[in-house]
């Protein structure tokens, strides 16, 4: 017998790029439903509401661009305090980085809402943009996968970035802290 007959016979192999490809938009599908409706929905079920809607288009937005990146959102919105004084949220959306030890191969993309004592405080974080995104990417990039999508370790997430971010820019800087989005793939 021929090799010939015999390799007509088998069936053809995947080319391997071809398969990676089809890996790899399958897992950005997946994470980007996983962001958009599954991640809303669980919030809403637990009750954890991050971001108040803007209240009748009055908040202002300004976006900030590193390298050509889209997407990346810094935004105030004033809401009503404890006491009842306006306050605003600092929203930083997007930010991705591979957590400690994953040696490249996972990622985390998360957003984080600052609740602030007042505007003013947001003129500062506004101004000094890029000091804040190195202080929340430096404290969360510390971290192993593991305790990253440990839901329970998030509130003690928060807790750090809030104190880092009270050492840099004051005392009376932060009221609270949220994550409105968190994937870990």
């Amino acid at each position: 017998m021929s090799s010939d007959s015999t390799s007509a016979d088998a069936p053809a192999k995947p080319k391997i790029p071809l398969v990676i490809g089809m890996v790899a938009v399958g897992l950005l599908l997946g994470v980007g439903s996983g962001a958009l409706f599954v991640g809303p929905t669980l919030a809403k079920k637990m009750g954890k509401v991050a971001v108040p809607p803007p209240a009748h288009g009055d908040s202002t937005e300004e976006e900030h661009g590193e390298g050509g990146e889209a997407g990346e959102h810094a935004e105030e919105k004033p809401k009503e305090g404890k006491e009842g004084a306006a306050t605003a949220v600092h929203l930083i959306e997007n930010l991705v980085l591979n957590p400690a030890g994953s040696g490249g191969s996972r990622f985390l993309l998360f957003s984080v809402a600052i609740e602030l004592p007042n505007a003013t405080v947001g003129d500062t974080f506004k101004s000094r943009d890029a000091e804040l995104r190195d202080i929340i990417l430096t404290a969360i990039g510390t971290k192993p996968v593991e305790s990253l999508t440990d839901i329970a370790a998030r509130e003690g997430f928060k807790k750090e970035l809030e104190q880092a971010i009270r050492e840099r820019f004051g005392k009376k800087s932060v009221r609270r802290l949220y994550f409105p989005q968190f994937v870990v793939q």
